[in-house]
């Protein structure tokens, strides 16, 4: 039923009275609302305001609305244009019903302060009763109240018209009210306050999206200027919309001055790339050249299709984020070009594929004069940019001097690639060498393919049996040398190399030359410094020290401790090694995988070092067989041994302890080199621990 002011009035004293209402006489959340009210124990009565301050703060009070309030100011100023005159007051509530702004008739906020319901009030239902504020916000509705339709007659001069703010999510961020005397009431207030109130909303909403777009836009440059890769994005029309720092240094150009630019009016756009910028386009990592302040450059190329989002705004389906959306359909508004240096692009594959020298001088294992010589003259090559040429037989370690040059020179931070001229067909050695442009013959990558002189760019190549590259090739080599420049197969484009040349071969060059098998000039442009790598049988005194790393080295491997016996020992130094240092590992790591216990004698060694004869072996310094040992091997020669070995035992043990058990003054003092102490040592079975036993 509608009913006027005094039939309200009667309701509110029958229910004030008993408690009681017909089902239809108000509003149905305005019933709800008193029965909340008498529930609570709300005082109709209420003759002042209650002071808020015993409630929490609400969040603008806490300064986390002044966004808001800056917002909600304009929209107040704007509603009370329509109403002023009519003696009512426009306010902004909190989400605590707590008035926070207002304006509007100064006899009207006299009023309402002299009853206390400003000045920090809370109109909040279980304090001011019924109220289209408190029921706005608890609600999350408009509506309006009027006259006794307030539970509390403190409030019954008024009316009050109410409607709630929202943000993007739906959340009541606080309220709009028209607050009037009773008589003023009019039913479209209601409309004219739910249609600000929205306004607010909207502005909200505006202002959250374009806060999260900011947002995703400093992330997103954040991410382009923490990436390698130089990163620009173009639109359809050709407009670079972002540029990243990387692109322009890469293109020679100043990101803030192009971006809103077209391309081709900054860029000489080259034809590949101008093709691929159309719908449909792309390119995956395509090697093209950019006409730059630097010259002609080239880079990996990437180009990918990027979409708008223009469809229909709808929410995110996350709870926790205010973003708004776009749903489909959208459609593809531009491109994303990703530039990748070619050396940059070298680096990671130089990383992952292990195109990296590990060796160093340090892993030249060895005391005698010729290692010694071949050491210092490599050395002296690693301070030096000059070509060097790497004499040795096979297995005398020609690569493990490559890569110490290499890594003890000013290039160690670069690549060091490796080839073998005799293991790749003649037909293929070329692509190797020098690469090839897409399509270059059948079967070709079609993205082509560099080879190994722009691999080894500001880095080592290390070309490997030389001696063995066919003559064809060797004046493409020679010109490269001398010009520093590759052309690769099929290509036209002439390609700038930085690279030290380190080759290696087993055969006498000169003589090749004479033969007329290799080229004079290469040979001579090859052989700046000669290097002489010694075969293992010039190296003698060496073969213990070999032989105890290579133990240890399989005794890591094993996971248990190995040990050789000095008769075995004196085997393996007896034998001339024609495959070199590769032939003793091979034959050692051979050895330690049969042999049954961690001591290898003799019995373990293959057998043709079994029967190997170690006399008159004084070049490896085992003791001559005398006239009167082989004359009487079983009376003579036992006795002297004997007396020999145990002067031997005593003098080193008593060089030990005078020299505190460092090896190499112990060896000074016996007047022999340190490996043969070592291995008279192993030959009595003297260990460093027995004897710091006996200091």
């Amino acid at each position: 039923m509608q009913g006027n002011v005094q039939d309200y009035q009667l309701i509110w004293q029958q229910f004030i009275a008993c408690g009681e209402m017909a089902e239809d006489v108000l509003p149905h959340v305005v019933q709800l609302s008193w029965r909340r009210c008498a529930a609570m124990g709300v005082d109709p009565y209420l003759s002042m305001g209650v002071n808020a301050s015993m409630y929490p703060a609400s969040h603008q009070e806490q300064g986390e609305g002044q966004a808001l309030l800056s917002l909600v100011r304009p929209a107040l100023e704007d509603l009370y244009q329509f109403i002023e005159g009519s003696g009512c007051v426009v306010a902004f509530a909190d989400t605590e019903a707590r008035i926070v702004d207002v304006v509007g008739d100064e006899e009207l906020l006299q009023e309402l302060r002299q009853r206390g319901l400003f000045n920090e009030q809370s109109w909040k239902e279980e304090i001011l009763g019924t109220n289209a504020l408190a029921l706005a916000l608890l609600e999350s509705f408009p509506i309006q109240v009027s006259g006794a339709q307030h539970f509390c007659s403190l409030l019954h001069p008024f009316y009050s018209s109410a409607a709630p703010v929202h943000t993007v999510l739906g959340q009541a961020v606080g309220v709009l009210a028209v607050i009037g005397p009773r008589q003023c009431s009019h039913i479209h207030t209601l409309g004219m306050v739910t249609a600000a109130a929205q306004a607010i909303s909207n502005q909200l909403q505006m202002q959250s999206w374009l806060t999260n777009t900011n947002t995703l836009l400093s992330e997103l440059r954040t991410i382009l200027r923490t990436l390698a890769d130089g990163i620009l994005l173009i639109r359809d029309d050709g407009i670079i919309s972002q540029m990243n720092a990387p692109a322009g240094m890469m293109l020679g150009l100043i990101p803030e001055r192009v971006m809103g630019r077209k391309l081709q009016d900054v860029l000489h756009v080259p034809p590949v790339l101008a093709r691929a910028l159309h719908p449909g386009g792309s390119l995956l990592d395509e090697e093209i050249v950019f006409e730059t302040v630097r010259g002609r450059t080239p880079f990996l190329c990437t180009l990918k299709r990027i979409t708008g989002n223009t469809g229909n705004p709808v929410m995110s389906s996350r709870s926790d984020v205010g973003w708004l959306v776009l749903e489909e359909p959208v459609q593809a508004d531009g491109f994303m070009l990703i530039l990748r240096s070619i050396e940059g692009v070298q680096k990671l594959v130089h990383r992952m594929t292990g195109a990296r020298a590990h060796m160093t001088f340090a892993n030249l294992i060895g005391e005698s004069s010729a290692l010694r010589e071949a050491v210092r003259h490599a050395q002296i090559a690693s301070h030096s940019n000059a070509t060097v040429l790497l004499h040795g037989e096979t297995g005398t370690g020609k690569e493990i001097f490559a890569q110490s040059i290499h890594n003890a020179s000013a290039r160690a931070d670069g690549p060091f690639v490796a080839i073998n001229c005799a293991a790749i067909p003649r037909e293929l050695i070329t692509t190797e060498l020098f690469g090839y442009e897409g399509g270059a013959f059948t079967g070709a990558d079609r993205q082509g393919r560099p080879g190994k002189f722009e691999l080894a760019h500001r880095g080592t190549l290390f070309l490997d049996e030389i001696g063995d590259m066919p003559l064809e090739l060797q004046t493409s080599l020679l010109r490269t040398l001398e010009t520093r420049t590759i052309m690769r197969i099929g290509g036209q484009r002439i390609i700038n190399v930085d690279v030290r040349i380190i080759a290696a071969t087993h055969k006498d060059l000169r003589a090749e030359v004479e033969k007329g098998n290799f080229r004079s000039d290469l040979y001579y442009r090859l052989n700046v410094l000669s290097i002489e790598i010694p075969p293992l049988r010039q190296r003698e005194r060496d073969i213990p020290l070999l032989v105890q790393y290579f133990l240890s080295r399989q005794s890591r491997v094993l996971g248990r401790s190995l040990m050789i016996e000095q008769e075995a020992l004196e085997r393996l130094c007896a034998y001339s090694w024609p495959g070199n240092v590769r032939e003793l590992e091979n034959t050692l790591e051979r050895t330690t995988y049969l042999a049954q216990h961690s001591v290898i004698t003799v019995a373990d060694l293959p057998p043709f070092f079994r029967h190997l004869d170690t006399t008159q072996q004084t070049d490896n310094g085992q003791e001559e067989t005398t006239p009167a040992e082989e004359a009487h091997p079983d009376i003579v020669g036992h006795s002297l041994k004997e007396r020999s070995h145990e002067a031997e035992i005593e003098a080193i043990v008593q060089a030990w302890r005078r020299c505190e058990g460092n090896a190499t003054r112990a060896a000074v003092a016996l007047g022999i080199s340190r490996t043969t102490l070592w291995r008279k040592m192993v030959k009595y079975g003297l260990t460093p621990e027995k004897l710091r036993a006996s200091m």
